[in-house]
């Protein structure tokens, strides 16, 4: 990636998609016989396979340019050869010969201790015949000796970047209402599997050693969870997750008693917004949610400890009647309550003052952008298309499909979309979206209703993919450039690195609209704004021109972080505020934390220096006002009133874009959901 800032963006793409032979190819250095002072070389210089290696004078030519990978094979040719064993004969020594690469045990060989270099397959040595020391002797492979003519001085072994391949067979057994046992088959890796990670919907469980098959895991009882393994190597590669099982455990006993009514409910209005309390109630086992109804209809459901509940965004001068329901963790519903009612006032007064579903959509709604004529381009995930709708009639128009865009059988596919301020002048559209190698970030021209899939240009690409963590969110900001978040890949390493592999994910990034390096990044020659990022999406910018940006965590609480340049934001040594290492030196802390159960959001926006956080899991919207370097007054909507909420992106007349992501959001199949894009009109 250093390269980068030297490079065209032609240059940039072309690097950051070479295989990791040709990218590493400038590494290559000679193999220098100790007795001889000459250099391994090729007879003639010829590729053919079966040529004859020899000594010869050193000339850094490309037949003397080796390279010792992790896997024990030594490569000529800028990485296109392999030296091996040549055929056994009855009338000459076993010859050392070069062939194409092929990863098996014919090619590899281990440099020992004793300066000598052994060919795994035989256990002979590698052998300048006959002692000699003149250019042109021939290279040979004989029994292991003492001699300085099988010592050699050789390269430094390459950095194994090559991922474990991705696990198979995963299936599920002795199921309780406690546990499960997943099993799978084993992956193959180069060097070696030394670690399987389980994981179910993004979230790692639990690590076993690399010569495990299979684990008993925890479970709640009744709830489904797909889960999925994913293998990992010594240098910390991890592979693409395998296919997912879901899994769903019986109760421990059945349950029949229902919940006791809720009593005390009482609905207080003010403003457009009502405030609807109860008293607890009582259950055999527990309560574990309250519904609460407005004129019958289900608007609300909060966890079972919490007692009160604000519904907003309701209509003047009018009356509502609002019931609560009990219910335990296998659905036993109480009767419901006594009704309260009340009745709005004549104006708004509160910080949301109205909701209108403007459409529905049978995909994920993802990125959106709103487009300088009113109307809005949104990118359904699953579908690897782009939207246009028209707020005042609802008329949506498919105005093209991404090219080369692909799913990840979990949360890949086209996920956030851009424009710049100046789209008019300039109509490009920006997109972050995963194919069936990396996430990248391309621009394509926008005219006439639709997108030219021909004038495509990919801006950057080798941020590593996964099932789950691609991160995805684009926003422009109010220097001109275009920043990305990036998911870890579901390797926690990854946050941390600045360079090599995995340097582009868990990060925040900045580029030109071109997709150039800005010369005032904290990292010379290198997209990176800041780093230490699990899966961060949301990301906005405050009227002071600061970056705030919103962050999945893991198991324990998601985090909002107020971004720093060049700074360090903790993961994986911390979790939010938890974790070992948090506190240490250099680390900078969230500006809002939220239990997972409560957060697990997405989007996130900002309308005059309010930060509104969509949230899947917590089903809300949370209302957190900046007040210098903090969120002051935090407040809670829509819980649980539209279920999961994927992305809240300001509307052109100071409101909210809000959409839901209820059905198929971890599986990738397209139009399998029942989505809806909402507006939402703000107040005070």
């Amino acid at each position: 990636m250093l390269l980068a800032a030297i490079l065209s963006i032609v240059c940039v793409t072309a690097l950051l998609t070479l295989p990791a032979d040709a990218a590493q190819a400038a590494t290559g250095k000679p193999i220098v016989g100790v007795a001889s002072k000459r250099c391994l070389d090729i007879q003639y210089g010829s590729m053919t396979a079966g040529a004859q290696t020899l000594i010869g004078t050193c000339n850094g030519g490309a037949d003397q340019r080796w390279m010792r990978t992790a896997e024990g094979e030594l490569r000529v040719f800028d990485g296109a050869r392999c030296l091996t064993a040549g055929p056994v004969t009855t009338t000459q020594p076993r010859k050392a010969v070069i062939a194409l690469c092929s990863g098996s045990a014919a090619q590899k060989w281990s440099y020992t201790s004793a300066k000598t270099l052994k060919h795994t397959a035989t256990g002979l040595c590698l052998h300048v015949r006959g002692a000699r020391t003149t250019t042109g002797t021939q290279v040979n492979l004989h029994a292991c000796t003492t001699g300085t003519n099988q010592k050699w001085t050789v390269p430094a072994k390459l950095p194994d970047t090559t991922p474990p391949t991705t696990p198979t067979g995963l299936t599920s057994s002795a199921l309780s209402c406690t546990a499960v046992t997943l099993s799978w088959s084993a992956s193959k890796d180069a060097v070696g599997v030394t670690a399987y990670d389980l994981y179910h919907d993004g979230q790692l469980v639990t690590s076993v050693s690399g010569t495990v098959r299979s684990a008993s895991v925890k479970v709640v009882a009744g709830v489904p969870w797909g889960w999925y393994v994913n293998a990992r190597d010594a240098a910390g590669n991890v592979s693409q997750a395998s296919a997912t099982v879901t899994v769903t455990p019986p109760q421990c006993t059945t349950d029949t008693v229902a919940p006791s009514v809720p009593t005390s409910v009482a609905a207080v209005a003010s403003g457009t917004s009502v405030k609807v309390t109860w008293a607890a109630s009582t259950d055999n086992i527990a309560v574990t949610r309250y519904d609460v109804r407005r004129d019958g209809a289900v608007v609300g459901s909060v966890g079972g400890g919490v007692l009160t509940f604000t519904d907003s965004g309701l209509a003047v001068t009018r009356a509502y009647t609002y019931t609560v329901i009990a219910r335990d963790a296998q659905g036993n519903a109480s009767a419901a309550s006594a009704p309260s009612t009340t009745t709005t006032g004549a104006a708004c007064g509160s910080p949301i003052c109205g909701v209108a579903q403007v459409t529905t959509d049978t995909d994920i709604p993802w990125g959106l952008a709103t487009l300088p004529d009113g109307s809005v381009l949104y990118a359904r995930r699953d579908a690897h298309d782009i939207v246009r709708l028209v707020p005042t009639t609802g008329v949506k128009t498919t105005v093209g499909a991404v090219p080369g865009a692909q799913s990840t059988d979990g949360e890949g596919g086209v996920m956030g979309i851009a424009i710049a301020s100046d789209f008019t002048a300039d109509p490009w559209l920006y997109i972050m979206h995963t194919t069936a190698t990396d996430n990248r970030i391309v621009r394509m021209r926008y005219a006439a209703g639709k997108i030219d899939t021909t004038s495509v240009q990919v801006l950057l690409s080798g941020i590593l993919r996964n099932k789950y963590h691609n991160g995805g969110r684009l926003r422009f900001g109010p220097d001109g450039m275009l920043y990305a978040s990036t998911g870890d890949a579901q390797n926690a390493d990854y946050a941390q690195r600045l360079t090599g592999t995995g340097a582009l994910n868990g990060k925040i990034l900045r580029l030109t609209r071109t997709g150039g390096i800005p010369s005032d990044n904290p990292f010379s020659g290198s997209y990176i704004w800041s780093y230490g990022h699990r899966n961060p999406q949301g990301i906005a910018f405050d009227s002071r021109g600061r970056l705030w940006q919103q962050e999945f965590g893991n198991s324990v609480m998601d985090e909002t972080n107020l971004v720093v340049k060049g700074g360090n934001h903790g993961w994986p040594q911390c979790e939010g505020t938890s974790g070992n290492g948090c506190g240490a030196a250099g680390l900078i802390a969230p500006k809002k934390t939220y239990p997972t159960a409560d957060g697990s959001c997405s989007g996130l926006t900002i309308v005059r220096d309010v930060v509104y956080v969509a949230c899947g899991r917590g089903s809300r919207l949370y209302r957190e006002v900046i007040s210098g370097d903090s969120l002051t007054n935090v407040q809670q909507f829509f819980v649980g009133t539209y279920g999961r909420l994927r992305t809240v992106e300001p509307t052109s007349d100071g409101g909210l874009w809000l959409t839901t992501t209820n059905q198929g959001d971890k599986d990738s199949v397209a139009n399998n959901s029942n989505e809806k894009i909402l507006k939402v009109t703000l107040g005070g």
